[in-house]
């Protein structure tokens, strides 16, 4: 990929897998936590969840979605976190879908057990804010097009 996810941001992708969606479409709005894997070639999260939910039919109304991973630290100091845009797709193609679930399984063995469909969320710009370095430093990422 031409312009790489910074290290700092994609380690901290990597020790988390909860992430917060925000979707919308016309008047509608909601908001979904969910499990995710993350896919460092391709920068995206692949999440498992039915279209059928509120946040699986906006997405399919409009992929352009906003979300956070965010820790729970007790401490002001240890607060490390990020906001960012990115497009949703379901994926469709059985090879795509078995290549993503490959991934999600390393890190969700439980999840072999249920049945979903397979989401890809990609990201387009990050908003990394972390305290331990100095209060409130942030850095932002925006991918290339």
């Amino acid at each position: 990929m031409n312009n790489p996810i910074p290290t700092h941001i994609v380690q901290f992708i990597l020790k988390n897998h909860v992430v917060s969606l925000a979707c919308h479409h016309q008047n509608q709005l909601w908001s979904a936590s969910c499990f995710y894997a993350f896919d460092e070639k391709s920068h995206r999260l692949i999440v498992l969840s039915k279209q059928t939910t509120e946040h699986g039919k906006l997405m399919l109304a409009n992929p352009n979605i906003a979300g956070t991973i965010a820790g729970q630290p007790d401490n002001i100091r240890e607060i490390e976190g990020i906001q960012f845009q990115a497009v949703a797709r379901c994926l469709e193609n059985e090879q795509e879908k078995q290549t993503a679930l490959q991934i999600y399984w390393k890190k969700h063995q439980l999840a072999k057990l249920m049945s979903s469909d397979v989401w890809e969320i990609v990201f387009t710009r990050i908003k990394h804010t972390e305290n331990r370095v100095a209060f409130a430093k942030k850095s932002d990422w925006k991918k290339l097009f």
